[in-house]
């Protein structure tokens, strides 16, 4: 069977694309551990554990809200200032959750290391 002369020349472009892939990842995670090291220095499982209480305490007073605004407005729309409120319990459990998905993925990658 012969080769196309395209698969010929990709060989060598996939190996070298793959090379410098590795390189760019082992550059990214180094440079990544240095700068999240040195901003959280080492964390410990309670300070993880209490950032996860803290989403959980968010997204339970968001929920709880919602829920009783559901249970309170019967068949009357709730006041806009009341709407603004709950879109700033939902923004805070938010913001909270995404905190909590970088420091996990943060720790996933190697960038930090919890304290035993």
């Amino acid at each position: 069977m012969v080769s196309e002369p395209n698969e010929m020349v990709s060989e060598p472009n996939e190996q070298e694309n793959r090379r410098l892939h590795y390189e760019l990842e082992h550059a990214i995670k180094i440079i990544n551990s240095e700068q999240i090291g040195v901003a959280t220095g080492p964390i410990s499982r309670e300070a993880f554990f209490n950032v996860a209480k803290l989403v959980a305490c968010l997204r339970a007073r968001y929920l709880h809200t919602l829920l009783k605004l559901g249970s309170e407005c019967g068949n009357e729309c709730i006041e806009t200032e009341v709407a603004l409120e709950l879109k700033r319990l939902r923004e805070a459990y938010i913001e909270a959750q995404e905190g909590f998905a970088a420091l996990e993925h943060a720790l996933n990658r190697g960038y930090v290391q919890l304290k035993s």
